[in-house]
């Protein structure tokens, strides 16, 4: 069989978030087993931002591949799918809509695993292009009647809230300040690109869960020190990972403040070696770094939907 191209347009006709969250709950439920592994994202340096690739191979669905962008505006985003049976492509997919549902699933999984079951309110920190499949995980999962949003202007947060709560059908505001929004919050999300914290840990209620997705370098952190220490259960999609763009986690463990013992991974979420919280009281963290395995896992499925489909056009090779 021929590979097969798919493109943006391909991707939104096919799924959604839920199914992104779908695929992830069941690649982190085979966390663990043989033929399966992760490579942590590389960057190679470009004149306008950086050159990244990541790569992974899923065993318990016989597949390996990459996904490769140029991280620099109008920069392209691509997933390659192979077999591991016969190293033969099965499909190259624009993965710019793909990678928004694969983020904003990772924070919904953990939001599933993490936050209180009755948590009604969603504070939501950036409204940039990443920001909506955020919105759009934690209301999958958990019973949220209102969201506050918070951007650096007016502007910016009105429009979004006006968007947002036209597609999610629940109360959406615009917070007038970052304390404002996450103050009352059961879940928190912060989706920027903010080398500095975006809030204070003392702002947050008792037992918020928060989800930290927008920061993925090692010299940036959208957290503070006090959330992160502050977190019964902390948790990362890989450690090894971690240890070169959790910003949040580095700085702590370099001070001597936090062990990387202290943090685990989601897939101990998933197959249950650890509690996402054991206390209503709790405050729980997910940092959100966005690995190739989970590129793998969703892009199997969207393969899967296009061939049922009938969708895609088959590639020269």
């Amino acid at each position: 069989m021929s590979a097969i191209y798919l493109t943006e347009s391909d991707v939104e006709r096919l799924v959604t978030v839920k199914d992104a969250i779908t695929a992830l709950d069941e690649l982190f439920a085979t966390w663990g087993q043989p033929g399966t592994s992760n490579l942590p994202r590389q960057r190679a340096r470009l004149p306008g931002g950086a050159f990244n690739l990541m790569g992974a191979a899923y065993g318990a669905k016989d597949i390996c591949g990459l996904k490769a962008y140029a991280g620099m505006k109008g920069g392209q985003f691509h997933t390659l799918l192979y077999s591991s049976i016969d190293g033969k492509l099965k499909a190259m997919i624009e993965a710019d809509l793909f990678g928004q549902l694969r983020t904003g699933a990772a924070s919904g999984l953990a939001t599933k695993l993490m936050a209180n079951p009755d948590a009604r309110t969603l504070g939501m920190i950036g409204t940039g292009r990443q920001s909506r499949t955020q919105a759009v995980a934690v209301c999958a999962v958990r019973p949220i009647k209102r969201v506050n949003v918070f951007a650096r202007t007016p502007e910016s947060r009105e429009s979004y809230a006006r968007s947002l709560e036209k597609e999610l059908g629940i109360e959406v505001r615009p917070a007038p300040s970052a304390e404002a929004c996450v103050a009352e919050a059961d879940v928190v999300v912060t989706i920027t690109k903010s080398a500095e914290p975006v809030f204070r840990g003392e702002w947050l209620a008792k037992g918020a869960h928060v989800n930290v997705a927008g920061a993925n370098a090692g010299d940036r952190r959208e957290v503070d020190g006090e959330t992160v220490l502050r977190a019964a259960v902390k948790v990362t999609d890989q450690i090894e990972q971690a240890k070169v763009e959790a910003g949040e986690f580095r700085e702590l463990v370099a001070a001597g403040k936090l062990q990387w013992s202290d943090i685990h991974e989601l897939g101990d979420l998933v197959t249950g070696k650890i509690k996402g919280r054991s206390s209503p009281s709790d405050l729980t963290l997910f940092k959100s770094l966005g690995i190739a395995l989970e590129d793998m896992a969703f892009g199997e499925l969207v393969y899967q939907r296009a061939l049922a489909a009938g969708v895609g056009k088959p590639m020269p090779i």
